[in-house]
């Protein structure tokens, strides 16, 4: 399932929300606490971490004919040069399965994430049009503010 977080500076991406619109209110509601409130709100897809333990078949198999070769010489030149691409990718499944449970048990499975699919969102002004008061977005005369009832 997709998550999203949230940044201020397309840098430093906080929390982890289900939609892209959870990750926008949560910005607006955080930037309302902000002493320097910023202008844009950047939300993203969060991608987790490849661990980087497929596609190391071929060089294991490439490292150890060379080391036969090295301990038993020409006798040794044919060992594992004539693998199909079933058996190397059966051998790289193998491998993958145990980088991945060697990270999780020492407890280094990667932690960080990167963002993708970065949208700009405008910070609305504190203040402005609500919900619950539709009339406030509509638009007056420029320099014109309403007042309120009570003053002349």
């Amino acid at each position: 399932m997709k998550k999203y977080a949230y940044s201020y500076d397309r840098e430093d991406y906080r929390g982890s929300f289900d939609t892209p619109e959870e990750a926008v209110a949560e910005a607006v509601r955080e930037a309302d606490r902000l002493a320097c409130p910023p202008t844009e709100i950047y939300v993203g897809t969060i991608v987790e971490a490849d661990p980087q333990a497929t596609d190391h078949a071929e060089r294991i198999v490439e490292a150890m004919n060379r080391r036969a070769h090295v301990d038993y010489g020409d006798a040794a030149e044919r060992y594992l040069k004539k693998l199909t691409k079933a058996q190397v990718a059966d051998l790289d499944k193998a491998i993958e399965r145990t980088i991945l449970d060697w990270l999780a048990r020492h407890a280094l499975t990667p932690t960080f994430v990167k963002v993708q699919g970065i949208r700009e969102y405008p910070v609305p002004y504190p203040g402005f049009a609500t919900a619950s008061d539709p009339e406030a977005s509509e638009v007056g005369e420029i320099g014109v503010d309403r007042l309120p009832s009570d003053v002349s």
